[in-house]
């Protein structure tokens, strides 16, 4: 479906504006996404672009996941879908209390790595999303991207959640820090199977460049180049042979 069809039905509705709702298009369609995870859609409107960039190319699948709250939109994902005729390329999920539990049964069911894109729009706290980081990894294919939207984003700057009894509570240092910047730079960034970092409009890009499989390989032969210029080949393989008598 043509972008700017989709923008006539959301206008007014939801966070998502037509800039970065063309960039996740681009993305999409440049990176030839089949199957895209979304933690966390709210009204459903980067839903409905996603899902219209995935019609354009004539195959793909989305699972969303979201709280149960976000029924009582309107309208909610569900009505701007169908109103679309892009409801059945979307798996609409609900929790009760994140979208960690969620992926935990997905990973239980599943471990099978099979999503190209995964769309982080969620919690926003270090808590929930440090961990879902870890969780998507487990789900992303090889060549995969994860973004996180909201880079920048704080509590104390939230005009939804600033004023809610919890937020007041919070720590002023947990309130004023922007977490989702603290998950990319500290967790995502230095994990050695993503790259291609870029940060623009908000958005955090992380690509994943290595399996878990080919970067222990990658490690491997680094750790005896290393070695061999240190300690020289025969250096190299006694110190390699103590390894191996010692894990027997």
């Amino acid at each position: 479906m043509q972008i700017e069809n989709i923008r006539k039905k959301v206008k007014g509705k939801g966070q998502m504006n037509f800039s970065l709702a063309q960039e996740i298009t681009d993305v999409i369609i440049k990176n030839n996404v089949q199957h895209i995870l979304q933690l966390g859609f709210r009204q459903g409107v980067s839903t409905c672009y996603m899902a219209g960039a995935l019609d354009e190319l004539g195959r793909g699948f989305i699972t969303s996941i979201d709280l149960v709250k976000t029924k009582n939109f309107e309208p909610n994902v569900e009505v701007l879908l169908k109103d679309l005729g892009l409801d059945k390329i979307v798996n609409i999920l609900y929790e009760q209390t994140s979208y960690i539990w969620r992926l935990m049964k997905m990973i239980d069911e599943d471990p099978t790595p099979r999503f190209d894109l995964c769309f982080i729009d969620g919690a926003h706290d270090w808590f929930t999303d440090g961990f879902a980081f870890y969780l998507v990894d487990r789900l992303l294919k090889l060549n995969g991207v994860i973004i996180f939207n909201d880079l920048d984003w704080s509590y104390e700057r939230s005009k939804e959640l600033k004023n809610s009894e919890r937020v007041k509570k919070m720590p002023l240092d947990e309130k004023r820090t922007h977490q989702v910047r603290k998950v990319y730079e500290l967790l995502v960034k230095p994990h050695p199977a993503y790259g291609r970092f870029e940060t623009k409009n908000g958005w955090a890009y992380a690509y994943k460049i290595f399996e878990e499989k080919s970067y222990n390989e990658y490690r491997i032969k680094k750790e005896i180049i290393y070695k061999n210029d240190l300690l020289g080949l025969k250096g190299t393989i006694k110190k390699i042979g103590r390894k191996i008598d010692n894990k027997h």
